[in-house]
């Protein structure tokens, strides 16, 4: 790692670790498109097992908010995307892998900024568990599926609820990483180069949080990780 790459490192996972401190997603929408272009490693494992640690304080602190019928239906629908997303892996490269993270960052963005919300039904529930998965262990975005179909919850609620699946989906999804040969050694040095900037953007997000209201807070962020996405896209196809 250069020190610029050190730099960019610690400057992204801890804006990602306060909008994900402050909203209950975010990490890997945030940072996932920079960090990719500097090692594919990054994703998924690396951010996934790194966002839970906001996710921990969400649970923790928030767990009396949480919407547990919610959290349990879409538990269903967590295995089917595991399995689907295990079998990408194992067919993807790297630069594949690049621009799926790109693509998948900027069409989350786009549909998060330009309010696209479905209604919150059981069915809705557990696909969106099952979307969740797959997009965790494929690109590290486990946050825009719930995003869109827990629109209705408040960010308390939220936070803990969302948080609660993700935790769930990275537990399974950890383990079958490191079944099928995708999480190593090389993976686990990342994870300790995202620390810093995590458990900073966790502590800053406590000041950020009261402020969610903001009008501007939320499409900021996501016109960031728009731009991030594109921009990584790009660079695989044309650099």
């Amino acid at each position: 790692m250069t020190g610029v790459e050190i730099a960019i490192i610690i400057g992204l996972t801890m804006a990602g670790s306060i909008v994900h401190g402050s909203v209950g997603i975010g990490l890997g929408l945030v940072a996932a498109p920079a960090l990719v272009a500097i090692d594919p490693g990054f994703a998924p494992g690396p951010l996934l097992l790194a966002g839970q640690i906001v996710g921990i304080r969400h649970v923790l602190a928030e767990f009396d908010g949480a919407d547990i019928d919610a959290w349990k239906r879409g538990l269903l629908g967590v295995p089917i995307g595991v399995i689907g997303a295990l079998l990408v892996l194992e067919l993807m490269s790297d630069k594949l892998l690049a621009i799926t993270v790109g693509s998948l960052t900027a069409l989350a963005a786009a549909m998060l900024l330009g309010g696209w919300n479905l209604a919150r039904t059981p069915r809705a529930e557990t696909v969106a568990g099952a979307v969740c998965a797959f997009s965790s262990l494929t690109a590290a975005l486990p946050g825009p599926p719930l995003v869109c179909v827990y629109a209705d919850m408040k960010p308390s609620t939220m936070r803990p609820t969302a948080s609660l699946l993700i935790l769930s989906v990275t537990s399974l999804g950890f383990f079958a990483l490191l079944a099928t040969g995708n999480f190593g050694s090389h993976e686990f040095e990342l994870l300790g180069w995202l620390m810093p900037g995590v458990i900073a953007g966790l502590i800053a997000s406590r000041w950020v949080r009261p402020h969610l209201d903001r009008l501007w807070f939320r499409p900021l962020v996501l016109v960031i990780a728009l731009i991030g996405g594109l921009a990584l896209v790009g660079r695989q196809l044309f650099l």
